[in-house]
């Protein structure tokens, strides 16, 4: 299917082409009616020295010219065209004058007839009359060159075309005006909807609208109303499904406690263990999955910013992190600098979470992992570095899709942490940069916040 072209270029089609086939038909106009004005004026000068000749016969008996040279070269002066004469009795010419060519038709007495013809190479124009004589009639011929005649036609065609193309600009600068300022209220629709973030499916006001869009942006509503009772419904099912997800296992979380604190053979120990692996996994899910619907765009959840010193928000769970480290023999080091911002605590503290859970994954028994804030640039920073395998060039942009972990890394996570950071992100109006670590390995995720002073 063939693209439609744009709506400006469509109406300055249909509103210019018109326009300039009215003026080619003009032109056309303009030139015959031209040629007609500049025929009749030179045909009746023309007429003039043919009837001077013309008095000048004597019919009675030979046919005679009773005009001297002189005189005859006098009606031949002309400042722009050449003049030629010639006085003919059934085909023999009476004077030594010029022979022009014949009429195509004898002039009836008293009739002039004009005609075009060629002479000497040269288009020229000719009058002729017949005068009555006893022998029969005499044909007496004037013909001039088109030179005076070309001329005033094109001074004509010259007039009429500038004043043509002087109706054609004002025109068109009328109708470009017309439509841009026509266009104006869809391009303020356009832009209106250009501003909207991905969750703003607020109805798009009607009055804002022309009366020929106001069909198009009403269905758009709608469109945008199904849009967000979907997403509404998603976004329920989702979290509703995380939450019942938490309390049977919670509950089976308990018994697994329990059952650890009972004498239980070996083999059954090791089905407890791996029960309990599984329950800790699903339990991380569910939670990562509650996060996540209310961090998506689509969640419509209130956001609440606040002005905090980032550091301050994460020292509140450094021992936690310590621990956690300590049991896999990890190094993990804090350097945190004042990094003043507006943003929810909460979600900050869940993105600096994921990305140390994440580090403390991957790097490696006796490794390092850095979390550093602070300021640089005008921005706030938190920045996680690990000495761990590393992300691949090719997965650097994928590894903050849903659900997607780098293949062959150890660990058994769902794929979500990375994700929830870019919404948190996202929503603070900030940025990530990922690469690689300042050691021979590793990964350095940074995340880039608007700072503020406080």
């Amino acid at each position: 299917m063939r693209p439609e072209r744009s709506v400006r270029r469509r109406l300055l089609f249909w509103l210019l082409g018109p326009l300039a086939v009215l003026l080619a038909a003009g032109g056309a106009a303009a030139y015959r009616i031209a040629l007609s004005i500049a025929t009749d004026a030179y045909d009746r000068s023309l007429l003039d020295p043919a009837l001077a000749i013309a008095e000048r016969l004597r019919t009675d008996g030979r046919i005679e010219l009773d005009m001297p040279r002189e005189a005859i070269d006098a009606l031949r002066v002309d400042t722009s065209d050449r003049l030629f004469f010639s006085v003919t009795e059934r085909g023999r010419y009476v004077a030594a004058l010029d022979a022009l060519p014949p009429p195509p038709t004898l002039p009836s007495s008293g009739a002039p007839v004009y005609y075009d013809a060629v002479y000497r190479d040269e288009p020229v124009r000719v009058a002729a009359l017949a005068v009555a004589s006893p022998r029969g009639p005499v044909l007496v011929q004037a013909a001039e060159t088109l030179v005076k005649r070309d001329r005033l036609v094109q001074h004509m065609l010259l007039s009429h075309g500038a004043l043509g193309l002087l109706f054609l600009g004002v025109t068109l600068a009328a109708v470009w005006i017309g439509v841009k300022r026509g266009l104006v209220p869809l391009q303020e629709l356009r832009a209106e909807i250009a501003t909207r973030s991905l969750g703003d499916l607020r109805p798009v006001p009607e009055g804002q609208a022309p009366e020929e869009v106001r069909p198009l942006v009403r269905e758009l509503n709608e469109l945008l109303h199904r849009v967000a009772v979907s997403m509404e419904l998603q976004q329920k099912f989702v979290a509703d499904a995380a939450h019942q997800l938490r309390t049977p296992l919670a509950a089976l979380q308990a018994q697994i406690d329990a059952a650890r604190g009972e004498p239980l053979p070996p083999t059954l120990a090791r089905t407890v263990e791996q029960l309990g692996a599984a329950t800790r996994r699903a339990a991380h899910l569910s939670r990562q999955l509650l996060m996540l619907a209310s961090v998506d765009p689509s969640a419509q959840r209130p956001f609440s910013p606040q002005p905090v010193d980032l550091a301050e928000i994460l020292q509140r769970d450094v021992s936690d992190w310590i621990a956690r480290a300590d049991a896999r023999r990890i190094d993990l080091g804090f350097e945190l600098e004042r990094a003043p911002l507006r943003c929810e605590p909460d979600l900050l503290a869940e993105a600096a979470a994921n990305l140390l859970d994440n580090a403390l994954k991957y790097a490696p028994e006796g490794g390092v992992v850095t979390l550093r804030t602070g300021r640089r640039d005008g921005a706030s920073y938190l920045q996680v570095e690990d000495d761990g395998p590393g992300i691949p060039d090719a997965e650097r942009e994928r590894v903050f899709e849903r659900f997607h972990r780098v293949k062959g890394t150890p660990g058994s996570g769902a794929g979500l942490g990375l994700a929830i950071v870019r919404e948190i992100a996202r929503r603070h109006g900030g940025r990530i940069d990922l690469g690689p670590s300042a050691g021979k390995s590793g990964t350095s995720i940074t995340l880039l916040f608007p700072a503020i002073e406080v």
